[in-house]
């Protein structure tokens, strides 16, 4: 059994020292389905004006479980403002709101 709870403070620390606000600089919290991998992997994507874009590992959560994910979002979107962007998760309703993950 995952603990969403622990899961989702573990991604915020880790998260914290790399989120430093710049100028001219994006953050963006990439959310990427590994269906070969059976997880869910979590990156911090940077993109700065004349700098290559940067793709930092955060954490992987070992589930395909869309409920599981869906608390962990939340607890995210709780505690930062970051854009959150989801990737390889097809046409695909998140179970609670049934809203489109996008």
């Amino acid at each position: 059994m995952i603990d969403e709870q622990a899961e989702t403070k573990l991604i915020l620390t880790r998260l914290a020292p790399l989120f430093t606000a710049q100028w001219h600089c994006q953050y963006r919290i990439d959310v990427i389905n590994n269906p070969y991998g059976a997880a869910i992997n979590f990156f911090l994507d940077i993109r700065r004006t004349h700098h290559r874009e940067r793709s930092i590992p955060l954490h992987t959560v070992a589930t395909q479980d869309l409920e599981v994910l869906e608390r962990i979002v939340w607890g995210i979107r709780q505690e930062t403002a970051l854009t959150l962007n989801f990737v390889n998760f097809g046409h695909v309703r998140w179970p609670h709101s049934q809203r489109w993950i996008h």
